[in-house]
């Protein structure tokens, strides 16, 4: 028997949705600084501006960039943590005030971001990224600068090992073979995703209108990079040898970071920018999993208000899920002036559920602290793809597997961050099973 679903996911239900449900139908405006310009959408701050109205911008020039949600002192909601045109070279920490349900972003002094500066005199133009990238359960920074210590602007990824733990952490400059001097951009960006299906992350550096795609060679463990050009570069097609031939077509990524989510719920990930105009636009994955292709480029526009919405200068955009409803909102930045705003993520279809399929599958025990077991009931699925998502976005674990003999698969979750993750159970025939899973 079939019934309509009105809710996408509740805490202690399994359902068997006939689509990816992560990355949400529209976006609706919720709030923005109240300094903000008229933007079309709503008059600032809006309806729900979550602190966003008041919140402290705190350089002298108002110039802030690239705001990313990371749940930094690990209390199991989303802070916001910006960088910015600064003399002192800092990232600039938002904590959440609020909850996991109900934001309220309020500047906050952070001991183990205020540490990490890169200040080569003037003003120096800086851009965080999070990531587990050593698969040790917290998460280490990545820097993006124009500049570094010594007034080169060619050396400028810069990695800060998390030597705390994922409630107080401590960034500790380190090394990774394969970033250093990579001159990926005047005005870099970074954004991190397993793009060949590996199960590790690889890197893509963003701005100077072009595109940088830099392998993880190595494991997610033990990561190094090494960069790909030209037919190795999914961005670049050029069979040339110039580090600088580019065949991206857009001349409007200047100053912005990458974003990637399935957009279109296929399985793939897809890019997300923000343009020097201020307006976001998406670019399709047209390839599989394990060989990307994003075709001819061809931008394409978000749904909802966030399709016409003009952010103003040098627009970036972010992802994660803000209020704990499994879907994910969109933070955004603004360079000059400074501000930010966030966007609700929206399912406005309802999706079908198979009730008597419901009982195949079990996923035990949740919350999980060590081991979740995924035990099938039935042996009529013949291969499963099971992949697990944090509620940022960022795939954390993906593995095919024959289960007809097998009867479960076990996931070991002890060094993921605590906190809020799905599940998603997708079988040979099309039925994608997505489990909101409490990782303790």
């Amino acid at each position: 028997m079939k019934q309509k679903l009105l809710f996408l996911l509740c805490a202690l239900c399994t359902y068997v949705l006939t689509a990816q449900a992560v990355f949400p139908d529209t976006f609706e405006f919720r709030g923005i600084n109240s300094n903000a310009p008229d933007v079309g959408v709503v008059p600032a701050p809006g309806p729900n501006p979550a602190g966003l109205d008041v919140a402290v911008l705190p350089t002298l020039t108002g110039r802030l960039s690239a705001p990313v949600l990371v749940d930094l002192d690990g209390d199991g909601d989303l802070d916001m943590v910006s960088g910015a045109q600064a003399a002192d070279g800092k990232l600039f920490y938002f904590e959440n005030t609020g909850s996991a349900t109900a934001p309220n972003w309020v500047q906050t002094a952070q001991p183990a971001l205020d540490a990490v500066a890169i200040a080569p005199g003037g003003n120096n133009e800086t851009k965080g990224q999070f990531i587990d990238i050593d698969d040790d359960g917290d998460f280490d920074l990545f820097l993006a600068t124009k500049n570094d210590i010594n007034q080169f602007n060619f050396n400028d990824i810069h990695y800060y090992q998390n030597t705390g733990t994922a409630t107080a952490p401590n960034f500790v400059e380190a090394t990774i073979s394969g970033i250093l001097n990579q001159n990926i951009a005047n005005f870099p960006g970074l954004g991190f995703v397993d793009l060949d299906n590996d199960d590790d992350y690889d890197m893509v550096g963003i701005g100077s209108d072009s595109i940088s795609y830099l392998e993880n060679t190595g494991t997610k463990i033990a990561p190094m990079f090494e960069r790909r050009l030209h037919l190795d570069n999914p961005w670049d097609m050029n069979t040339g040898t110039g580090v600088l031939d580019r065949n991206w077509p857009h001349g409007d990524i200047l100053v912005t970071m990458p974003s990637f989510e399935d957009v279109d719920r296929d399985g793939d990930f897809d890019l997300i920018v923000g343009t020097d105009t201020g307006l976001v636009r998406w670019v399709e994955n047209i390839g599989t999993p394990t060989a990307p292709d994003f075709g001819t480029y061809a931008y394409q526009n978000m749904t909802g208000d966030l399709e016409t919405f003009d952010f103003g200068q040098f627009a970036t955009v972010s992802f994660g899920d803000v209020n704990d409803d499994g879907v994910l909102d969109a933070i955004l930045g603004s360079f000059s002036p400074g501000y930010f705003a966030w966007f609700e993520g929206v399912l406005t279809m309802p999706l079908s559920i198979e009730e008597e399929s419901i009982a195949t599958i079990t996923v035990s025990p949740n919350p999980v602290k060590d081991i979740l077991t995924v035990a099938f009931k039935s042996n009529q699925a013949n291969k499963t793809s099971i992949t697990m998502y944090s509620i940022t976005g960022q795939m954390v674990y993906n593995s095919d597997t024959h289960v007809q003999n097998q009867g479960r698969v076990q996931i070991d979750v002890s060094k993921l961050q605590s906190g809020l993750y799905f599940l998603n159970i997708k079988s040979n025939n099309g039925q994608t099973i997505v489990k909101k899973i409490t990782v303790n």
